[in-house]
């Protein structure tokens, strides 16, 4: 079974306990990307087999990506992905850098980081706890969306828009895909 943690069109959180579960209940592999998955859900081990990969880009702000599972598994990957074998290494640069921002992430500025865009998130949603700093806001219809991302943009604010073109089965297929980020220095005038 392959899913995303985060759904990066509306925010969404996988029910990863349940996947996990009936994929044990089947004796099937569990596939999990986790490039959206910044403040969650975060789970320390699966009672399957299971497979997660990420990217180093989005939160780590560097180049590549990853994939974490059993040895058996991801050596199998090493050897026999075509994709893998015929690619590029990563930059020891890059490398460096996904390092370092681990190491920030896992600090005490990095709790500090990850409170504060929680902290930002739910000022904007006005909920409680959240797991995901991609907020979808439905305006209407693709011409709406499009209008008001661009009065936005005048606005020096740049949102995102998500319309059917992109993802045509989305719950919210036209809306403004907002996201918050830890260097906002002020969230929803607070």
């Amino acid at each position: 079974m392959v899913t995303d943690a985060v759904f990066s069109m509306d925010g969404d959180v996988a029910p990863l306990d349940e996947l996990a579960r009936a994929c044990s209940q089947h004796d099937a592999l569990l596939v999990v990307d986790e490039a959206h998955s910044v403040l969650g859900p975060h789970f320390a081990d699966f009672p399957c087999d299971a497979l997660r990969v990420g990217t180093l880009s989005k939160t780590l702000g560097s180049q590549g990506g990853f994939v974490a599972g059993r040895r058996l598994m991801t050596e199998m990957l090493v050897n026999r992905s075509r994709s893998f074998i015929f690619t590029t290494a990563l930059a020891p640069s890059n490398a460096a850098a996904a390092k370092a921002a681990l190491e920030v992430l896992r600090s005490p500025e990095g709790e500090q980081l990850l409170a504060r865009l929680t902290g930002h998130v739910a000022r904007f949603t006005g909920t409680g706890p959240v797991l995901s700093p991609i907020v979808p806001v439905v305006v209407g219809g693709e011409q709406e969306v499009i209008a008001a991302s661009g009065a936005l943009m005048e606005e020096g604010l740049f949102v995102r828009l998500s319309g059917r073109r992109r993802c045509p089965r989305a719950p919210h297929a036209s809306a403004l895909r907002c996201r918050q980020h830890t260097a906002t220095k002020r969230c929803c005038n607070c």
